[in-house]
């Protein structure tokens, strides 16, 4: 696997995650905590079946979750692309926040 596509929606999560973790804990941090997503993301297209992902058809059809640090990124594999939709607090609501039209 060697491909990714990230939605708009996955992109804006990202810049939000970013700009709150700034106000909150600093730049540093907020590097930090984006480089930890950008591994994730890494492991997930390399397997995207790999050990603490989850099936979440109950969201959308093929689509499944990797927990990562406070956050949770929902995505599917099509056509040996990792389509990620969302990038979620793991407080959130996933059903109001996933459907098929979240992704790519």
């Amino acid at each position: 696997m060697s491909h990714f596509r990230a939605s708009s929606y996955a992109e804006e999560d990202l810049r939000s995650i970013f700009r709150y973790t700034i106000r909150k804990w600093g730049f540093d941090q907020a590097d930090t905590y984006l480089e930890l997503l950008s591994v994730a993301r890494e492991r997930i297209v390399a397997n995207p079946f790999l050990p603490g992902s989850k099936s979440r058809d109950d969201l959308a059809p093929g689509c499944r979750s990797f927990p990562c640090g406070k956050h949770v990124i929902f995505y599917r594999l099509r056509d040996n692309t990792v389509e990620i939709a969302r990038i979620l607090h793991e407080s959130m609501d996933f059903e109001r926040h996933i459907a098929e039209s979240y992704f790519p």
